[in-house]
C-alpha cells in the first residue's frame, strides 16, 4: 500500500475540516468519507508528528506527557497513540471500511481474546473455567508457532479504534481429510497448538469468532479470503475445518444431530453457520459426532472441505 505524502494528507485534512464545518461539497465528503474507511490511522500519526515538532513536550512526575502554553501546562492525551505505535497500514492482508485484517501481532492479542469471550458470550470472570478457551499466552503461542496462519481484523477508525474485532486461528496438518476426523482438543494437540506441522499440506481451521456487534459487515467473509489466500500463497492442498451445527438446537426434539446434519448437506435444511460455509466455497462431505463440547451442536459439526484450484505437486 503506498503512503500518503504530508502534502496530501494535509490536504485531507482541510477538506474534512471543511465537511464538518458545513461545506459538504462532494469533494470534501470524499475526503471524510476516506478518512474514514480508510486513512484514520495515517492522518491521526501525522497529526501527532506536527504536534511534537511545534510543542516541546515534557514528563511529569506521573508519566504524562505534557507541554507549556501562555504559562499553563497542558497534559498531552491521545487515545489514539496507544495502537497507532504499533500500526503498520502496509502489512493489512485485506482492507474494509473502518476495518483491517491483519496477521495476528503480539499487540493485537488481549482484545483477540476479548472478541472471543464476546462472540461466545463468555463473561470475562467466567473465563478461567472454559477448558477449551484460548488465553493470551495461547494466542502468544500460535503466533510464535505459525504467524502467518493467525488474523486478527483491526478496527482502525470511530469509537473502538485500536480494537480487534474478529479473529481466526490455523494451523498445519498433513492428515488429509479423508482420515477418520479426531476430536477437536486431539486434531491441534493442545491449546498451544502443538499438533502443528510446518511442512503439512493442509491448512486446518481452529477457531474463528466475530463479536456481535460487527457481524454481517464483511469481517467473517475477509478473515475467510484471508485463509485462501494463505492456501494459494504456501501451495497448500486445501483446507478444512469442522463447521460446527449451531441451528441444531431448534430441531433437537425432532430428529437426531446425524439426521440434521445429513439435510444440511443436501440443503434441506439451512444452518447458520455450515450453510454459510458452504456458501464459500466448502463442500460439505459428512457429520462428525462428538467433535467439541458444544450442547447447541449436539457436540457434532460437519467437515467442510476446500480444494485448492492453484495446487501444484
Amino acid at each position: 500500500m503506498s503512503q500518503k505524502s504530508d502534502r496530501d494528507i494535509e490536504s485531507q485534512i482541510s477538506k474534512m475540516e471543511a465537511a464538518i464545518g458545513g461545506d459538504q461539497s462532494d469533494e470534501n465528503m470524499a475526503a471524510l468519507r476516506q478518512a474514514l474507511d480508510r486513512d484514520w490511522p495515517s492522518i491521526q500519526k501525522h497529526l501527532i508528528e506536527e504536534g511534537r515538532k511545534t510543542r516541546e513536550y515534557q514528563v511529569d512526575e506521573n508519566g504524562i506527557e505534557y507541554y507549556i502554553e501562555d504559562g499553563r501546562k497542558i497534559h498531552v492525551f491521545n487515545f489514539d497513540e496507544w495502537w497507532l505505535k504499533d500500526y503498520d497500514g502496509g502489512s493489512a492482508l485485506i482492507r474494509l471500511p473502518g476495518v483491517d485484517i491483519f496477521n495476528t501481532k503480539p499487540a493485537h492479542v488481549s482484545s483477540v481474546v476479548i472478541s472471543l469471550w464476546n462472540a461466545y458470550g463468555i463473561r470475562p470472570d467466567a473465563y478461567e473455567e472454559c477448558d477449551d478457551c484460548f488465553t493470551e499466552d495461547d494466542i502468544l503461542a500460535h503466533i510464535e508457532r505459525f504467524p502467518q496462519g493467525q488474523f486478527a481484523a483491526q478496527r482502525i477508525s470511530g469509537p473502538g479504534a485500536g480494537h480487534c474485532v474478529g479473529m481466526a486461528t490455523t494451523m498445519r496438518t498433513s492428515r488429509p481429510p479423508t482420515a477418520p476426523i479426531l476430536p477437536w482438543m486431539q486434531a491441534i494437540g493442545d491449546m498451544r497448538l502443538s499438533a502443528h506441522e510446518a511442512d503439512g499440506e493442509w491448512l486446518y481451521g481452529v477457531e474463528m469468532a466475530v463479536h456481535p456487534m460487527y457481524q454481517r459487515h464483511g469481517i467473517g467473509t475477509a478473515l475467510y479470503e484471508a485463509r485462501f489466500q494463505l492456501a494459494r500463497r504456501l501451495n497448500l492442498r486445501g483446507w478444512y475445518a469442522v463447521g460446527m451445527l449451531m441451528g441444531y438446537r431448534d430441531y433437537a426434539e425432532k430428529m437426531d444431530v446425524v439426521d440434521y446434519g445429513a439435510k444440511v448437506i443436501k440443503r434441506e435444511i439451512k444452518d447458520p453457520t455450515v450453510t454459510m460455509q458452504m456458501n464459500r466455497g466448502f463442500r460439505a462431505e459428512r457429520v462428525v459426532t462428538d467433535y467439541v463440547d458444544e450442547p447447541a451442536a449436539g457436540d457434532a459439526g460437519l467437515l467442510i472441505v476446500w480444494d485448492n484450484p492453484d495446487y501444484e505437486e
